[in-house]
């Protein structure tokens, strides 16, 4: 799942680097000689959600974003998020499971969910920001809350159950990009990187998003981003295992601007 992520990497980091180099050639005015102005806005909150679905193992998917920025000059700024993401399902099992102390056997029905709680903080430095282009970095902080569990109706139809969770602390690097297409049109994509290597944890967690976003009102924006979330973390503590999520998609967000 990760390794098939590498393209979609590498094109971000180009579209990064080209708006990057546009804006050193095409633009003048980098904010730190702009006087007191802000570009971009001094706070935003985002408000992102992708639409529940349901397929033909009776699954059902929820998952909700939220993002708030501060500047405090067109340099540096710093961010918050919370990111939730819920998956459960009713299902007919087709191989022998065993997930903890429960074993599923070959065809019996059971219920899962997966719970991934995400939320944390980073600081952002610009390398360049204009009212035209913003390209930069970013590094901090977060936790990822798991939860994952079963139900399993036994041949005796008496009823099972076995839960795991974990919180896991994970450093933050990544970059951003901001292209304003027109005055009303701003395109951004975002790479964040949650590397773990620590004692008994050992994985990464991946979340891209390109998004296009429409601002009107002066203080408001609507628009649509696509993301990829990706996770990928091996474990040996109480219980030993692997979780392993992901999903791609489009979402569409809210945004004010202060």
């Amino acid at each position: 799942m990760i390794s098939g992520l590498k393209t979609l990497i590498i094109t971000i980091l180009f579209i990064t680097t080209t708006s990057s180099l546009y804006g050193f050639n095409s633009f003048s005015g980098d904010s730190t000689e702009a006087g007191d102005e802000i570009y971009d806005g001094k706070a935003q909150l985002t408000f992102g959600w992708f639409l529940p679905t349901i397929n033909s193992s009776a699954q059902l998917n929820t998952k909700f974003r939220f993002k708030g920025l501060y500047r405090f000059n067109n340099k540096h700024s710093v961010e918050g998020y919370y990111y939730a993401l819920n998956r459960s399902g009713a299902n007919i099992s087709s191989d022998s499971i065993v997930f903890g102390d429960l074993v599923i056997n070959l065809n019996s029905s059971f219920t899962s969910f997966f719970k991934a709680t995400l939320f944390g903080g980073k600081y952002r430095y610009s390398v360049y920001n204009d009212s035209n282009v913003e390209t930069g970095f970013s590094a901090g902080i977060s936790f990822l809350y798991v939860d994952i569990g079963a139900t399993v109706l036994l041949l005796d139809r008496s009823i099972a159950n076995e839960e795991y969770s974990e919180l896991l602390f994970l450093p933050v690097f990544g970059f951003y990009n901001r292209v304003n297409l027109s005055d009303n049109l701003i395109f951004r994509s975002n790479v964040d990187a949650f590397a773990l290597n620590i004692e008994k944890y050992d994985g990464i967690l991946l979340d891209l998003s390109i998004a296009v976003e429409y601002y009107f009102l002066q203080r408001f924006s609507v628009g649509t981003s696509y993301n990829v979330f990706a996770l990928d973390i091996k474990f040996d503590t109480n219980e030993k295992g692997e979780i392993k999520y992901g999903h791609r998609g489009f979402m569409f967000f809210g945004k004010v601007y202060f």
